[in-house]
């Protein structure tokens, strides 16, 4: 698995150098943002069906307007359901790529925009940084509503794993709100309605959206009914 220790610095490298957009939030797209064989690799490597398991019930999400999302987490009744490689190869992944050094170095790259968060929250600089990982498969659904992300989040990385680019308007959205002051920490949902559509992150193969997490990262997914419609994507969260 040499070429996980490697792969890392071709993802810092593409995310660190490309530009922070700074409305309506702070935020990224990065693509490419693994290296092509990389990225075939990891799609050779994409769990089965049913070695995922409803979101709601795995405890990375509420259960609300997650219902047609699944994910596989990095433990080991779900490892249990695929191969030795297929286990082996996510697990490498965290291990090698999202390892601590790859945390640390986001966070420091974008200390400025966490310390604002942290100031604005009336927060403490964490006395310790943690990561975690999962992949999700979504399918047509009437969307995920609109959140900030989870409030222990500073950094939040929605890498797009898709075979081609057949659903590139479905990826991510960001927000304002109609009452342009309103703020939320995270935790509540909040309908379409009270909300101005910004922008969507194209649903593109090897593409990154991420941000750092804010009082004001308002974003979700857009209602999506396309029959047999599959989306594959690898959550990566540093947080507090």
């Amino acid at each position: 698995m040499s070429d996980h220790a490697l792969e890392k610095q071709t993802v810092l490298y593409n995310i660190l150098n490309t530009p922070r957009r700074p409305w309506p939030h702070g935020h990224s797209y990065i693509s490419p943002v693994f290296s092509e064989p990389f990225y075939d690799s990891l799609r050779a490597h994409l769990p089965p069906a049913e070695a995922y398991t409803p979101l709601g019930a795995t405890g990375k999400a509420a259960e609300g307007d997650y219902g047609m999302r699944s994910g596989f987490l990095l433990d080991a009744p779900h490892k249990a359901r695929v191969s030795p490689a297929v286990g082996d190869f996510w697990q490498s992944l965290f291990d090698r790529v999202f390892d601590a050094e790859f945390a640390e170095t986001l966070v420091a790259h974008f200390r400025e925009a966490i310390d604002a968060r942290l100031a604005a929250e009336g927060a403490v600089w964490p006395t310790s940084i943690k990561r975690d990982m999962i992949l999700v498969r979504d399918a047509s659904s009437d969307g995920v509503k609109i959140h900030t992300s989870d409030p222990k989040n500073l950094i939040t990385l929605l890498f797009y794993l898709p075979e081609d680019a057949r659903y590139a308007p479905c990826g991510t959205t960001l927000y304002l709100p109609k009452q342009r002051d309103f703020r939320c920490w995270g935790g509540p949902h909040h309908g379409f309605a009270d909300f101005d559509k910004v922008w969507t992150a194209p649903f593109l193969p090897n593409s990154l959206y991420m941000f750092v997490k804010s009082d004001d990262s308002f974003h979700g997914v857009e209602p999506i009914q396309i029959e047999g419609m599959r989306r594959d994507l690898l959550l990566f969260y540093v947080h507090r």
